[in-house]
């Protein structure tokens, strides 16, 4: 009952999401921005129930009506923002039964508000050259053409060692999402400019490949944003909302359109589930253009059919699974991923 105080009803809310925190820390491996997202989401929670209540109830006493109301509560949330906290919250109380904390768990299947999925859009090849060309230092074109190159996420970028880069054999470890590996191929072009950038890299401190002039410290998300805002001035490229995530989207459409099997752009994203990966196939006008153009015979206006375009990374850039990738990788690659991701 409501007049329940925590310790006749198990453990407290504080102490629950101490523990859920160091479990997504130390156990899942979470990313340290989502673990601080999470901690957010919970001490949101925490001000709402008390404010509502008048005291902190123990997780055993908080009702799916609760969580409901808080989602109402926040006026103004996207969609997306509010789907992430009740995922907190339903993972929380998910990790509560696992420990035998609760027996139910109140945030599981809420009602989620209806999320429209943009089409990313990419960067066009004029574009990303004029950003490339204005990157005036040697970390920033190295950086720049990383990311372009291979599509990695910003926070991975700025986690690569030295250790993970493998130039000779063209191939770079990328420690993704949840602690998991992937190894991704580097194009001839990332590999000049990582060379290039190398005999200038501050040498004390850590081994991160991308460290600042000063101490040679571990460089940070905003560094790489404002890094990139600086580009964009240079290249006169101000107001088209570039940013290092569209990089990742300027690559996986770029690989879409010359026929890369969606497959393999998933492998090389490092997404979990391939329906994150299929939105690249609805980006591109030229790629549906091109697929309507092959109707021409049936209309009566045959044309002299194109040679096909390579249709894998196989074909068009080397194997994400090569047989020749030195022992200290090999062991490192994952399997496909499932539908289920």
């Amino acid at each position: 009952m409501m007049s329940q105080t925590a310790t006749q009803t198990g453990i407290s809310y504080d102490d629950a999401v101490k523990e859920f925190i160091a479990y997504l820390k130390e156990y899942r491996s979470f990313s340290p921005l989502t673990v601080r997202a999470y901690g957010v989401d919970m001490r949101m929670l925490r001000q709402f129930l008390e404010e509502r209540l008048g005291r902190v109830p123990s997780p055993s006493e908080i009702t799916r009506e609760m969580i409901v109301q808080f989602g109402v509560s926040l006026k103004g949330a996207a969609p997306l923002t509010l789907r992430r906290k009740y995922a907190c919250i339903s993972s929380f109380f998910g990790f509560l039964q696992d420990m035998g904390y609760a027996t139910i768990n109140p945030a599981r299947r809420l009602p989620l508000p209806k999320v429209s999925q943009p089409v990313p859009v990419c960067l066009s090849e004029e574009t990303a050259q004029a950003l490339i060309a204005a990157a005036h230092k040697p970390w920033y074109r190295a950086l720049i053409v990383l990311l372009l190159s291979t599509g990695i996420r910003r926070g991975e970028a700025v986690s690569i060692t030295l250790d993970d880069l493998d130039l000779e054999n063209g191939q770079v470890l990328i420690k993704g999402k949840g602690g998991k590996q992937r190894v991704v191929p580097l194009t001839e072009q990332a590999i000049e400019a990582i060379q290039a950038y190398l005999p200038h890299r501050t040498r004390d401190g850590s081994r991160r490949l991308f460290v600042s002039a000063y101490g040679g410290h571990p460089i940070q998300g905003r560094v790489v944003n404002a890094m990139l805002a600086t580009t964009i001035q240079r290249a006169g490229l101000a107001g088209q909302g570039i940013t290092p995530h569209k990089l990742r989207h300027t690559f996986a459409t770029h690989l879409i359109r010359n026929g890369v099997d969606v497959r393999t752009v998933q492998e090389l994203l490092g997404h979990s589930d391939i329906q994150t990966t299929a939105r690249y196939l609805h980006s591109d006008t030229r790629t549906k253009q091109a697929a309507v153009g092959k109707l021409n015979g049936l209309l009566g206006e045959a044309k002299a059919e194109q040679s096909p375009q390579p249709n894998t990374v196989t074909e068009a850039s080397g194997s994400l699974h090569d047989p020749d990738i030195p022992p200290r990788y090999a062991t490192l690659q994952e399997r496909p991923p499932t539908q289920s991701g």
